[in-house]
């Protein structure tokens, strides 16, 4: 029995809480034992596992400590003995790694962005260069201390070997997963298109992301109005909130567009969302796998999104989505009157789409894949133990 702690930020429903969950969920129980350790607090994930029997440690603190929380995740993985620490993200990375130096337990990170690249000071006042510098040195310190890294494409995998210096063949490239029972399915919604007062609208564009620069919602909402000249009755769906919301209000109010824009907030229906819209607009300006993107390609939605190197690797390069320059509005809309207009089309690149995605990302090889790798490192760990006993 091979026991995984798994160290997250906390258990709300973000991409990398979600695909936790779906992970020790369908593990082999009879080979792989797992706890969940969130350092902030708990969330609408924690009452999946629990009833799923995992256990599950909240340790409380605040977003910015690192020490207090390594000392006290120290004591913890003293207490559970795990064979493997798994860390998602920023801080729960650095704080166990320093704490896999402590204790001696393998660590293994999941790194899911392209950070530090240049794309990512695009449009957001609010990035910090020293800071981000403080945190890339803050990686690259903790980076060499042993560690193992999963790397959810081959793009972050290029950008973590560039940005932080990892070895390459310390990274392994793991895909996210997807429920594809889930985004199946095309039955028409006609509750769901009156909730939203859609009426006879074509077409219906849906974005989901967090209301963030990253995500480039603006450059969507800016495309509106070469779109609405040709289809008066296009409606623009967001799903998903941030900090940047009071701006995009107020670009699609100065831009005459409240009648055609609609920010939902955050969404647990974003898989009725996806049967209701026509298109699914992705104008992101940096992205590590884009499961929001993945996500409608499963539901069959014909895409168009952004060509960086994790969405054209997401996309097959092109074959999957329809590819446009970064933030380029005149890009997005002359796409997406492509596809509204070649409705035959537009149906065949959402079923290529389908396919590609069922055929990387399905949850039983995106599962063994990490439960072979827990049994390496936890191989590996039992060996050197030996060695020193």
């Amino acid at each position: 029995m091979i026991t995984i702690l798994h160290v997250l930020e906390d258990l709300g429903t973000g991409g990398s809480e979600r695909q936790l969950v779906s992970l020790v969920v369908r593990s082999d129980r009879a080979q792989f034992r797992h706890e969940v350790c969130a350092l902030m607090d708990g969330g609408p994930q924690a009452e999946i596992l629990r009833a799923a029997g995992i256990p599950i440690h909240v340790l409380g603190f605040g977003s910015g400590e690192i020490w207090p929380v390594a000392v006290r995740l120290a004591r913890l993985v003293r207490q559970v003995r795990p064979d493997v620490v798994h860390a998602s993200l920023f801080r729960p990375g650095v704080v166990s790694r320093l704490v896999g130096r402590l204790t001696g337990r393998p660590v293994v990170t999941t790194l899911v962005n392209t950070t530090y690249e240049p794309e990512w000071f695009l449009d957001n006042p609010r990035l910090s260069v020293p800071k981000a510098r403080l945190a890339r040195a803050l990686e690259r310190m903790t980076m060499g201390m042993g560690a193992w890294f999963i790397a959810v494409s081959e793009s972050v995998k290029a950008s973590a070997v560039r940005q932080l210096a990892v070895a390459p063949d310390r990274v392994t490239v793991i895909p996210r997963g997807i429920e594809f029972g889930t985004y199946g399915g095309e039955a028409l919604d006609s509750s769901g298109r009156a909730m939203l007062n859609l009426g006879n609208a074509f077409p219906v564009m849906l974005n989901v992301g967090r209301l963030v620069p990253q995500k480039g919602q603006r450059y969507a909402i800016q495309a509106m109005p070469d779109i609405l000249s040709r289809y008066p009755k296009a409606r623009l769906l967001v799903a998903g909130d941030g900090w940047l919301r009071p701006d995009l209000q107020q670009l699609i109010h100065s831009s005459g567009l409240s009648q055609h824009v609609t920010l939902l907030g955050d969404r647990s229906d974003v898989a009725r969302l996806l049967r209701l819209a026509d298109i699914f607009v992705f104008p992101s300006l940096f992205e590590g796998a884009a499961n929001a993107l993945l996500e409608a390609m499963a539901a069959g939605k014909p895409c168009v999104a952004t060509r960086i190197p994790s969405i054209a690797e997401a996309a097959r390069d092109g074959e999957a989505a329809v590819l446009v320059e970064l933030r380029s509005p005149q890009a997005l809309s002359a796409a997406i009157l492509r596809l509204a207009g070649d409705r035959e089309a537009a149906q065949a690149l959402g079923e290529s789409a389908r396919g590609w995605v069922r055929n990387r990302h399905d949850y039983s090889k995106v599962v063994s894949q990490h439960e072979s790798l827990y049994m390496r490192l936890g191989a590996r760990a039992n060996s050197q133990a030996a060695q020193t006993a």
